[in-house]
């Protein structure tokens, strides 16, 4: 495959799997957003929320079907939506409604890799 590094999924990385598999999700979904909002960015809104919000489905259903992590993965959800930004009250952002569980093992597992990372 010749991809370069901004090209290349955690989805398809061999080491995807079990807690591993939650960091390179994390990766995967900030891309995933910023790619759609990127590929729709001429569009309203709405519709680049609704067009990151497919794309995150299936990113998460990926994650399912490669069984990188099914206690982490299987039945969770993530819901994208705009918000009103406290700081700009004409301004929107986009919030991510993650589903408790699987926010709960992303979390966690960035503190290991975050603390694990210190100590190299």
């Amino acid at each position: 495959m010749n991809t370069s590094n901004n090209e290349t999924w955690g989805f398809l990385h061999p080491e995807c799997h079990g807690q591993q598999a939650l960091m390179f999700f994390s990766w995967d979904l900030a891309k995933t957003i910023e790619q759609q909002f990127k590929l729709h960015a001429n569009s309203s809104l709405d519709t680049q929320v609704h067009e990151a919000q497919k794309a995150v489905d299936r990113l998460l259903n990926q994650y399912v079907q490669i069984q990188a992590n099914p206690a982490a993965f299987e039945g969770q959800s993530i819901k994208l939506t705009l918000e009103v930004d406290e700081a700009d009250p004409q301004a929107s952002v986009v919030a991510l409604q993650t589903s408790p569980h699987l926010e709960a093992l992303i979390l966690q597992a960035q503190e290991q890799h975050q603390g694990s990372s210190s100590i190299n």
